[in-house]
Formats: C-alpha cells, sequence, structure tokens
C-alpha cells in the first residue's frame, strides 16, 4: 500500500492535473505502456468508486494514506489520494505489472 501511495501522490503532484494524464503517468511506470480506451473506462469507474466511497469515508482514507512508514504529503485532498492510491494498488496488482 505504501508504494501504491507513493506512485499515487507522484502522479498527484505531476504538472498535469487531469484524472487521464494521472493515470497515463501510473501505467507508463508499472506497464510501459498507456491503457486502451476499455482499459480507461474500467479504471475510471473504479476511480470513481474509491473517490464516492473515500468522501464520504474520511477515517478510513486517512487510515489507508497512513499506512507504512513514512509520512503521507500532506497537501493533498484526502479523499483524492486514498481514491488514486486504491487504483495505483489495483494497477501494481495486475498479472501484467507482476509478470513484466
Amino acid at each position: 500500500v505504501e508504494a501504491a501511495r507513493f506512485l499515487a501522490q507522484n502522479a498527484i503532484l505531476g504538472k498535469d492535473d487531469s484524472f487521464d494524464q494521472r493515470l497515463d503517468y501510473m501505467t507508463d511506470r508499472v506497464l510501459s505502456r498507456r491503457f486502451t480506451g476499455q482499459e480507461r473506462l474500467i479504471a475510471r469507474n473504479a476511480y470513481d468508486d474509491f473517490q464516492t466511497y473515500y468522501s464520504s469515508n474520511p477515517d478510513a482514507a486517512q487510515s489507508l494514506i497512513e499506512t507504512g512508514e513514512s509520512a503521507p504529503e500532506e497537501n493533498l485532498s484526502l479523499a483524492q489520494s486514498a481514491a488514486l492510491t486504491m487504483l495505483a494498488n489495483q494497477l501494481m496488482n495486475l498479472d501484467e505489472v507482476l509478470n513484466k
């Protein structure tokens, strides 16, 4: 989870602030390619679900973001950071990533 948080935070802290650009940042790093249109839609739906959950459950978001030994970035939206962390975690667990 901590590695996923770092990937998500780096995507958020980059120059680009759209979901697609952040997704590209993450997929470029873990897959060495960008998602297709269908994959992008699946990732967007998952992110939206995570965002909805963490927006209404800030304690769960805080707990997720504090997982690990390193301190999380403090100036980021808690729900957004948690949602992108969970998406990054899903990406990092794809067979394509594990067998790369």
